[in-house]
């Protein structure tokens, strides 16, 4: 992985960043009952767009690199127009699904009526998605990053402000079918509707822009003579090759969304109604938007601490690339120990400045599922290594068996229980703790180390259990006075700062992985300022 490649996987995480703020941001308009209908229309569209063209962008550069690379500029050229002719097929015919079969969807498969009109004007999004996704893999392949960074940068910035320009039109022609039919939950479909429209509209934006891009860089190379004659490659070869590479990618991304589209069904399914919906958006636009954003903040940093493990590994430096990967772990498990304890010990203040209408609600999840942040990361950092490393059948093996894990207690907990929207907070997290468990024993196994879990773990633990009762006291003492979110602010800066020193007083960072951490030049000046090293 070089460098443009790091820049553009941290682009994704960011992007991510951006989808999850517009989310919450559209849960201000729609309300988490509207906001619970809109993800049911978005995870419809995912699944079918997974299904499609999951995976397709990576996979179609990384194919069309290799030739360019080779000079066979005729296999590139015949591979990428098979693969356009392709995917515009099977973009419309999913579109042509989505629409026609919304209410079957709607009604049958999610027990959501609300959502149908959602899922129609979503539909357009697979056959746009699909051109996109296409001409994505071709600058990916031709070394032209740029565009198809700027597109994912692009489509969020659309998403955001589309989302409240036509959420509120929407809404407000929303309220007066409600007022008309006495049924205030046309409010909120509408104003999904409106989120709808705004992704189906960026989506055509970024269509545009690349085209407009593809356009003038294949006019330079006809201006310079490098317009190419057909090739002897069939469209049977280019489709066969194309899914053969995509294989365990697409495989892996498939099974990492199985189990919000299953927790989603099931949900719904044993608890239909206005509570279920209301409870999901709030699953949705505050737990998972918080656990998400944090996962993705220390993601970005452990990103490049991959790379550093991958190049030691090829020049056989083999303990060099066991002390970078520790490294990395430690500063991941440091980072999210930090996160998750803060979000479940301020969960109530938390839920009070994010969702004061159900505070309580919010509260529960974040106290039952904060620890989602650390193994969401732990798991991502050993999943990208064995990706890296060539041991890729390990990753979706490793998810299968966390989502047989997941299923299986998210259905005991809803058919036993009255844990409603928790049996989907619980069964997350443990198929998460599965999954990190699995996926570092292959790293382990592959790097033949045992890790220090003292260094790990134990000194970041101690340190956590000191910050949650920092954190819970001013939570006790200060928030009848400050308000909700101006303790939330105190707690973090308070309890960030005794977090870090007592890390440092501990002597938790050796002096030598600073060199190979996100932050360590930072740590290093903090440490040597309360000379520690």
């Amino acid at each position: 992985m070089n460098q443009v490649e790091i820049r553009r996987k941290q682009l994704q995480a960011v992007s991510m960043i951006l989808t999850l703020f517009t989310l919450a941001a559209a849960s201000r308009l729609t309300g988490y009952n509207g906001a619970a209908y809109t993800l049911c229309a978005l995870e419809a569209v995912a699944a079918v767009w997974l299904i499609i063209a999951g995976s397709l962008t990576d996979t179609l550069g990384r194919m069309l690199k290799v030739r360019v690379s080779k000079g066979q500029h005729k296999n590139a050229d015949r591979l990428r127009r098979n693969t356009m002719i392709l995917q515009i097929a099977l973009g419309l015919a999913g579109s042509l699904v989505l629409l026609a079969g919304a209410d079957r969807i709607a009604s049958s498969v999610f027990h959501v009526q609300y959502c149908t009109f959602i899922i129609m004007v979503l539909s357009p999004v697979i056959f746009l998605r699909s051109i996109s996704a296409v001409l994505s893999g071709y600058f990916q392949g031709e070394n032209k990053d740029v565009p198809a960074m700027a597109a994912v940068v692009l489509r969020q910035i659309f998403i955001f402000g589309f989302s409240l320009l036509f959420g509120r039109m929407l809404g407000g022609y929303g309220e007066k079918v409600s007022a008309l039919l006495t049924d205030e939950n046309f409010t909120s479909m509408y104003s999904g509707v409106g989120i709808g429209i705004a992704v189906s509209v960026s989506e055509a934006f970024v269509v545009l822009f690349l085209f407009l891009i593809y356009k003038a860089t294949r006019r330079r190379k006809r201006e310079f003579g490098q317009e190419v004659a057909r090739s002897g490659e069939s469209f049977a070869d280019s489709v066969r090759l194309l899914y053969k590479n995509r294989g365990l990618q697409w495989l892996t991304n498939f099974l990492l969304f199985l189990p919000f589209l299953l927790g989603l069904i099931f949900l719904f399914k044993s608890a239909a109604g206005e509570t279920a919906a209301e409870e999901y958006g709030i699953y949705g636009a505050v737990f998972w938007v918080l656990c998400g954003v944090c996962t993705a903040l220390i993601t970005i940093a452990l990103i490049p601490v991959n790379t550093r493990t991958l190049l030691c590994l090829r020049r056989d430096e083999q303990r060099f690339a066991r002390n970078i990967f520790q490294s990395g772990l430690h500063v991941g498990m440091v980072h999210s120990l930090f996160v998750s304890v803060f979000l479940a010990v301020m969960s109530a203040q938390l839920g009070s400045a994010l969702c004061p209408d159900n505070a309580e609600a919010a509260a529960r999840m974040l106290q039952g599922g904060s620890f989602t942040v650390v193994f969401l990361t732990v798991s991502l950092y050993f999943c990208r290594f064995l990706m890296l490393t060539g041991a890729k059948a390990m990753v979706p093996a490793a998810v299968g068996i966390a989502d047989i894990v997941y299923v299986i207690l998210v259905t005991v907990l809803l058919n036993t229980g009255r844990t409603g929207i928790l049996s989907l907070v619980y069964g997350g997290l443990m198929g998460l703790g599965v999954l990190c468990i699995l996926l570092g024993a292959f790293c382990f196994r592959q790097l033949r180390m045992r890790p220090d879990w003292m260094q790990i773990i134990l000194v970041p633990g101690g340190a956590a259990v000191i910050e949650a009762v920092v954190c819970a006291l001013i939570g006790r003492l200060f928030s009848p006075h400050l308000g909700a979110l101006a303790t939330v602010v105190t707690a973090l800066a308070a309890g960030g700062a005794i977090y870090w020193v007592l890390l440092l007083l501990l002597r938790n960072f050796r002096e030598q992985e600073l060199d190979n951490i996100p932050g360590g030049k930072i740590i290093r000046a903090l440490g040597q300022m309360l000379r520690v090293f």
